[in-house]
């Protein structure tokens, strides 16, 4: 049974200065074939526009797959 393809996103986590708990932002609608550079080089984009104070500290990419039984 193949699994059918249904979306990816992207997690950003930041560092938050002064606060206990990172910040995250999740930004839908990733391509299915978007490579792992292509997302550390948009990570790294997004990181260069962030405030000074916040850091991206790591990626993470969820995918959704369906299995029709």
């Amino acid at each position: 049974m193949e699994p059918i393809f249904e979306g990816k996103k992207l997690e950003l986590h930041y560092d938050n200065v002064g606060e206990e708990k990172a910040r995250s932002q999740s930004l839908g609608n990733l391509k299915k074939k978007a490579s792992n550079e292509d997302i550390i080089a948009f990570g790294q984009l997004m990181g260069e526009l962030a405030p000074e104070e916040e850091n991206i500290k790591s990626l993470v990419t969820v995918e959704k797959q369906r299995f029709d039984i």
